[in-house]
C-alpha cells in the first residue's frame, strides 16, 4: 500500500499485487470527483468514483470510493457507467 497526495486530496494505492492496473484516469475539479478504471488481470474492468472525505487524522481529505462495485467487459461500458457520477 502507497499513499501520495493526488489533486488536493490523499490517494492509497491498494492494488500493489499487480492483478490490476489503471487504465483510466480523469479529475472533475468542478465536481470534485475522480473516475478512475482499473483493468484485471482477467480482462474485465472495473470502473470507480471517488470523492474527498475529510478524515481528523489526516490534513488532507482522503479520496473514497462512492459507487458501488461493478465489473464491465469494455472500457467503453465502464466510461459510460461512471458519468453517471459524473454530475
Amino acid at each position: 500500500m502507497s499513499m501520495k497526495e493526488k489533486y488536493g486530496a490523499i490517494w492509497i494505492e491498494v492494488e500493489v499485487d499487480g492483478s490490476s492496473q489503471i487504465v483510466f484516469e480523469q479529475h472533475l475539479p468542478s465536481a470534485q470527483k475522480l473516475h478512475v478504471i482499473y483493468k484485471q488481470s482477467s480482462g474485465n474492468f472495473l470502473p470507480c468514483s471517488f470523492v474527498p472525505k475529510k478524515d481528523p487524522q489526516w490534513r488532507l481529505p482522503l479520496w473514497s470510493q462512492e459507487n458501488e462495485k461493478a465489473m464491465m467487459t469494455t472500457i467503453e461500458s465502464a466510461k459510460e457507467y461512471l458519468n453517471h457520477y459524473a454530475a
